[in-house]
C-alpha cells in the first residue's frame, strides 16, 4: 500500500473513532451555538489553527453568523467562541479562551487533547494552563505526539510527516453546524445561510440576506 492509501485509511479510522465517541459533546457544542444563535449573539472562529477559519467564513453551505476572529476585543457576552488547534499549550490559544470566558461567552475547543497532555509539552500561558483546561466544551480530535500520522525512512534519516488534525478538526466543526442548524430548522429559526454563488441567480438572494444580517446582528430567521 503506498502512502497515500495508508494515510486515508489511517484517517477514516481515526475519523470513525471521533464520530462515535466525540457524539454527545459535539451535540452539547451544536446546542450552545444554536443557543447562541436564537438569541441574537455570533460565533467566533479563533485564527488558532491552519485554516479553519478560513473555511467556515463566507462560504457555501455555511451560516451568515459565523465570523473569523483575530482580536478579542469583537467578543460579547452570549457569543460563542470555538478555538481550533493541533494542540492547546501556546500562548494565544489559552489566552483566547480565557478572555472570551472573561467576556461571557462560551468556548468550545476543538483540539487532540493526548497530544496536548503529553508531559514532553509545557504550557506557554502564564496560567499553566492548556486549553483542555480552560474551555467549557472540548472536542478531542485524537491523534498523538506531533500531530503526524506517517512515518518515512530515507537511507539514515526517519522521520514522521503528514498531520490528521486539519481533517479531524474540519469534520467536527461541520458536524456541530450541521446539528445546530437542525436544531434551529426544528425550533422554526433557520439560519441565515449561504447559498453558493456559482448557482444562478444566487448573488443577489445572498447579498440581500447579508445586508438584513448586518442590519440585524440577527443570524437566524424569525
Amino acid at each position: 500500500m503506498n502512502a497515500a492509501q495508508t494515510f486515508a485509511s489511517q484517517m477514516l479510522a481515526r475519523l470513525e473513532t471521533m464520530v462515535t465517541r466525540e457524539e454527545a459533546v459535539i451535540e452539547t457544542a451544536a446546542l450552545a451555538i444554536a443557543d447562541a444563535l436564537a438569541g441574537g449573539h455570533r460565533v467566533w472562529i479563533a485564527e488558532t489553527s491552519h485554516g479553519l477559519h478560513d473555511e467556515v467564513s463566507f462560504r457555501a453551505g455555511g451560516l451568515m453568523a459565523v465570523h473569523r476572529l483575530s482580536d478579542p476585543v469583537g467578543i460579547e457576552a452570549g457569543d460563542v467562541v470555538v478555538v481550533p488547534t493541533n494542540a492547546g499549550t501556546n500562548h494565544m490559544t489559552v489566552d483566547m479562551a480565557l478572555i472570551a470566558r472573561d467576556r461571557g461567552a462560551i468556548t468550545i475547543a476543538l483540539t487532540q487533547v493526548a497530544y496536548e497532555m503529553d508531559p514532553r509539552l509545557v504550557p506557554e500561558h502564564a496560567s499553566g494552563k492548556r486549553l483542555s483546561e480552560v474551555a467549557d466544551i472540548v472536542v478531542d480530535l485524537g491523534g498523538h505526539y506531533g500531530d503526524t500520522e506517517l512515518d518515512f525512512t530515507s537511507g539514515d534519516v526517519s522521520f514522521s510527516a503528514i498531520p490528521g488534525s486539519g481533517i479531524a478538526g474540519m469534520l467536527a466543526m461541520w458536524m456541530i453546524f450541521a446539528d445546530a442548524t437542525e436544531l434551529l430548522c426544528e425550533r422554526g429559526t433557520p439560519p441565515l445561510h449561504w447559498d453558493s454563488m456559482q448557482m444562478p441567480g444566487v448573488h443577489a438572494a445572498n447579498l440581500e440576506r447579508f445586508a438584513g444580517y448586518r442590519r440585524s446582528r440577527d443570524g437566524v430567521s424569525r
